[in-house]
């Protein structure tokens, strides 16, 4: 039985959900072709590493990420830091030979992008990046209609994530309110989500974008203490860190054939977590909304008028991927059962040496939307893909 041996770094709650995916992974699908071994798990203390490596289960911890790189026994290179340290541990990985699972957005620039995907097809080295709401079994059933033309031609799409998790002002300033650490605002955070479904359903690239930003919060309270961002968590008001990322983005895009409309917000109080798209095509449409997480709706203009609507769809065991977690229609997955196709879909594609997407190419297509965004917002004009990349 082989062993795919994991090197984590930051295990924070990302790193949390990884190691559950790898758990749940095996329990799902049992422990072939490969098993995931937790070897050595890295922080940015030696306090929060001990207890990650005590409590998630891994073999050793270290303060030092060029520990995990340089061990050879080390298979792949889990990263689940903030945004800019991206880079440099997968770049560091690449060259040392490890297959690498990064989570989104790729990079905070698109020069950095390019270098690590570039550096990886250079290598062959298996890429993967975080985008777990296309894993979602029920995103193949779309994807498979609209490449069949079902709904014909697209012609035109509306993406949006809209949450609320930093709508209260009082929260301690993090990273992703840090242009420098985060690399973007909502663009990179949530919009590079809306980007995975166009992409991933459509097989079709943007060509040119106009984005607006909005910067709701001027600042956030100063942490208190280490660690990312937890809902509810309050900072020391006496004392206030000035944002210097977006809270709020909405965009329109080109595409070959139609064009569309992005909205991404963090701020939207009342939306915990409203993610959702529509996909207009020629002779049809179809939608998703994630407060009915395993369910598509799809309209064929076909048939006596009368007749015609929206065909609600739900996902089962047909979808093999379903079929390990759930028995039956209508159970349901879930976010962290999303993150346990994608560590099935990594350890199968190490222990066979196959490739995989989303890859990191499929992450710089997506940071070349963003980076248009970014200069669209700052330029105040329609900015072609072309001319970021």
């Amino acid at each position: 039985m082989r062993e795919v041996r994991i090197g984590l770094v930051g295990a924070g709650w990302m790193g949390k959900v990884h190691a559950m995916a790898f758990t749940m992974a095996r329990q799902a699908f049992g422990p072939e072709p490969a098993v995931p071994v937790f070897a050595t798990v890295c922080d940015v203390n030696a306090e929060l590493s001990e207890k990650a490596a005590r409590d998630i289960g891994y073999e050793r911890w270290t303060t030092d990420w060029r520990d995990i790189v340089n061990d050879p026994k080390i298979d792949v290179v889990d990263i689940c830091t903030p945004n800019d340290m991206h880079y440099d541990v997968a770049m560091a990985a690449i060259e040392a030979g490890k297959h690498v699972y990064c989570e989104k957005p790729l990079a905070n620039s698109l020069k950095l992008a390019r270098e690590m995907k570039e550096a990886a097809e250079k290598k062959g080295i298996i890429t993967f990046v975080g985008f777990n709401y296309v894993q979602n079994p029920v995103q193949t059933l779309a994807r498979e209609a609209i490449q069949r033309g079902d709904i014909g031609k697209p012609r035109y799409a509306r993406i949006h994530f809209n949450c609320s998790f930093m709508a209260d002002p009082n929260l301690q300033h993090t990273w992703r309110n840090d242009i420098k650490r985060a690399g973007s605002g909502m663009v990179g955070d949530v919009g590079a989500h809306c980007l995975s479904y166009f992409f991933y359903l459509t097989e079709l690239e943007v060509t040119e974008v106009i984005c607006n930003l909005e910067f709701i919060f001027p600042d956030h309270a100063a942490p208190l203490g280490a660690g990312g961002f937890v809902a509810g968590q309050a900072g020391d008001p006496n004392k206030r860190i000035p944002n210097t990322t977006d809270d709020i983005a909405t965009i329109m895009f080109k595409f070959p054939g139609g064009s569309g409309h992005m909205e991404c917000s963090r701020v939207s109080t009342g939306f915990n977590f409203d993610i959702g798209y529509e996909i207009v095509g020629s002779t049809g449409s179809l939608r998703y909304k994630y407060d009915r997480i395993n369910d598509i709706e799809i309209h064929r203009d076909t048939g006596p008028v009368e007749q015609r609507g929206f065909t609600h769809i739900q996902m089962g065991p047909t979808d093999p991927y379903y079929l390990a977690m759930q028995p039956v229609a209508g159970l349901g997955l879930g976010y962290n059962d999303y993150k346990a196709i994608e560590a099935r879909k990594l350890l199968v594609a190490v222990a066979e040496n196959k490739k995989l997407s989303p890859d990191f190419d499929f992450g710089y297509r997506v940071q070349r939307v963003v980076e248009a965004c970014q200069r669209s917002h700052a330029e105040r004009r329609w900015v072609k893909i072309s001319e970021v990349a």
